[in-house]
C-alpha cells in the first residue's frame, strides 16, 4: 500500500454575534479533515484578523459565556478584559482626522468620510487581549482525526465586536 502526501485548504466565514463569542469550530475541523482524506498529519487553523484568535478548551458556559444568559461575566471574558480593560485608554483609539487634529493614531486607518471622519472602532483593548489568544494554532491528525482530549474542542473567539470572520484550515500529511 503505497501512502501519498497531500495539502488541503479549506476556508470558512463566520459570523461572530458580540465580544467575548466562542464558536466551537470543532466539527468544520473534521469535516475539512474527512474531505482532504489525510489519515496522519498536521492541521493549522488560521484567522485573518488582529482582534480574533483561535483557542483549544473547554466548551463550558461557565468558562465561555455567554454572560447575559448566565447573568453573571463569563470566567475568560473577565480574564480577557481584567488583562486589557476596553474602558481603559489606549493611543491606538486616539484617532487622528479632522474632528481631532492632535490623534496619536495615524496610521492603518479606513479612509476619512466627506467631513474628514475617520469611522474606526474603539479597539486598542481588542488588539491588547490578541495577545492571549492567538490567530493561529496547529494540531495532530492521527487516524483520520483530530488528536485531542475528551473535553478539548476548538474555538473562535472574537475579542472586538460582532462582525464576520475568516478562517483557514489548512491540513496536510499521508494519505493512502
Amino acid at each position: 500500500m503505497q501512502k501519498n502526501f497531500t495539502s488541503h485548504l479549506e476556508t470558512k466565514k463566520y459570523k461572530t454575534k458580540y465580544r467575548a463569542h466562542f464558536i466551537t469550530i470543532t466539527e468544520d475541523i473534521e469535516k475539512a479533515i474527512k474531505a482532504s482524506q489525510v489519515l496522519q498529519g498536521t492541521l493549522t487553523i488560521q484567522t485573518h484578523h488582529t482582534t480574533c484568535g483561535v483557542w483549544i478548551n473547554e466548551n463550558e458556559k461557565n468558562l465561555i459565556g455567554p454572560s447575559e444568559e448566565l447573568g453573571y461575566t463569563a470566567d475568560l471574558k473577565k480574564i480577557l478584559d481584567n488583562f486589557a480593560d476596553p474602558t481603559d485608554d489606549y493611543g491606538h483609539n486616539d484617532i487622528c482626522d479632522s474632528s481631532n487634529k492632535d490623534g496619536k493614531r495615524n496610521t492603518h486607518l479606513c479612509e476619512p468620510d466627506e467631513n474628514g471622519i475617520i469611522q474606526e472602532c474603539i479597539n486598542g483593548f481588542s488588539h491588547a487581549q490578541a495577545l492571549l489568544i492567538q490567530p493561529s494554532l496547529s494540531m495532530i491528525i492521527e487516524d483520520g482525526k483530530l488528536l485531542r482530549g475528551r473535553w478539548q474542542e476548538v474555538m473562535l473567539v472574537e475579542l472586538d465586536h460582532d462582525r464576520e470572520r475568516t478562517v483557514s484550515f489548512l491540513i496536510q500529511g499521508v494519505k493512502n
